[in-house]
């Protein structure tokens, strides 16, 4: 579930299909807080999987960052994968109060 940190209630779900290259997102219509940029600038001449896994991708650090040998070996990968960065940092970033809470599969 994507959320921020204003608020209990979720935007609404972030599915990511990273072997199939899948991004999606379904909103809740309950919420009405603060918006991820995919929602507030609409997709353009992208597709929302695009838009949503462009927006996934830039909350990981760039791969050209003086320490990314430190930090790729922090969250225990051997290689940079930005996917990895946002799963390890539960979807935080430095700009604003979003990240992801997992649903639990039962």
């Amino acid at each position: 579930m994507l959320k921020h940190k204003s608020t209990e209630i979720p935007l609404g779900k972030l599915e990511i299909d990273e072997i199939s290259d899948v991004f999606s997102f379904t909103p809740n219509k309950g919420y009405s807080g603060p918006l991820p940029s995919f929602l507030l600038y609409g997709h353009g001449k992208m597709t929302e999987s695009e838009s949503v896994k462009m927006w996934v991708m830039d909350r990981a650090p760039e791969p050209h960052n003086e320490i990314i040998d430190s930090l790729i070996h922090k969250i225990g990968e051997t290689t940079y994968n930005a996917y990895s960065f946002f799963k390890y940092n539960k979807g935080r970033f430095t700009g604003d109060k979003f990240y992801v809470e997992p649903v639990s599969t039962c």
